[in-house]
């Protein structure tokens, strides 16, 4: 439009614009918001495979998750090359939570037969571990694409602030390098993830996400998405029984939605429960140190359950949240977080109490 208004609608970059929005259009006539989450997709549904089933290793994506990977410096951010994108596209920039995923997908990977590509799978990770190190904020949480350079509460905020679900994800990845990795810097860098964690828990015990929201909660915050990714970082570091994860646990428990599902929100604008926080709200609190057979977890799993056998995880809730208030669902999320959650319902109930 810009180039049109001067008289150029015929130049190259337009008419490559034009393109574009010709071949993206979907078959109701509209446009998503981003094309394509392959990389980001991709690795989630590597992890809850292997969180269901612990072999993922016939899955056939190593080569091209490891294509993904960047090699040369981001132009966007300026930021280290070796961490991912969301897509497979050359242009697409790296960010947090991309990294993490594959990071944690490739260390699952290779614990699934793919010992034969070990050297480079650990050559990936360690760039992966380095880029994400090279990102850490002051504030020792994580940003999504560059460390900070703007004040707090800037506009820049979702481009270089640090979020609490970033930093869970990218404490979990480090989490799972950190003696395959001989850098004592993670050890520090772990240290201050948490430090940012525990500084920016609510007075009620939960915490709130950068990049998810829901327009059902009180300033279309997704307080339930946040506690339950942070709640994993505390689970996956071995910290479930610490005061701070009690707390978390408590106000998980305390927001579940009468039919025993999460995500219908508070007071009079109470909506539906959806798959995708009833599984993530499930999986944290199947965690807890305490008996996982709790009411409120019984209820979220039958909940869950009786979900899937009714085809609902098949249809997604818009808690994706990007800038300027722009909602989206991903098709991917209910899936791969019921996935992981069921598996791992399987493993802990099974297990004697």
């Amino acid at each position: 439009m810009g180039l049109a208004s001067t008289g150029r609608v015929n130049h190259p970059v337009a008419r490559r614009g034009l393109g574009f929005l010709l071949d993206t259009v979907r078959s109701d006539a509209s446009w998503s918001i981003d094309t394509s989450h392959s990389v980001w997709n991709t690795a989630l549904s590597i992890n809850a495979l292997a969180s269901a089933s612990g072999d993922v290793g016939a899955l056939g994506c190593l080569d091209w998750l490891l294509s993904c990977q960047r090699s040369k410096v981001d132009p966007l951010a300026g930021t280290l090359p070796g961490g991912w994108g969301c897509n497979d596209a050359s242009g697409s920039p790296l960010d947090t939570d991309d990294t993490s995923a594959a990071l944690l997908a490739l260390s699952v990977l290779l614990k699934s037969g793919a010992g034969a590509h070990r050297p480079r799978i650990e050559i990936a990770a360690a760039a992966g571990i380095n880029w994400l190190l090279a990102v850490q904020n002051g504030d020792g949480g994580w940003p999504t694409f560059c460390r900070a350079r703007a004040v707090a509460g800037s506009r820049r905020a979702m481009l270089d602030g640090s979020g609490t679900d970033l930093t869970a994800h990218a404490l979990r990845a480090l989490r799972a390098w950190q003696y395959w990795i001989a850098d004592r810097s993670i050890d520090g860098a772990i240290r201050r993830g948490m430090q940012y964690l525990a500084a920016r828990q609510r007075a009620d015990g939960s915490w709130q996400p950068l990049w998810f929201g829901n327009p059902n909660f009180p300033g279309e915050e997704n307080p339930v998405y946040g506690t339950s990714q942070v709640l994993l970082a505390y689970r996956d570091l071995d910290q479930m029984e610490s005061p701070r994860a009690e707390r978390g646990l408590e106000w998980l428990s305390s927001a579940v939605d009468p039919g025993g599902g999460w995500g219908g929100g508070q007071g009079e604008s109470r909506g539906a429960s959806s798959i995708e926080e009833t599984a993530l709200a499930v999986e944290a609190l199947l965690a807890a140190p305490s008996d996982p057979r709790q009411p409120v977890l019984e209820a979220g799993l039958q909940w869950l359950v009786r979900a899937v056998a009714e085809s609902h995880h098949r249809q997604a809730a818009a808690i994706g949240l990007h800038p300027a208030r722009l909602w989206y669902y991903e098709k991917v999320y209910p899936l791969a977080f019921t996935v992981s959650a069921l598996g791992q319902a399987v493993k802990r109930l099974s297990r004697p109490v």
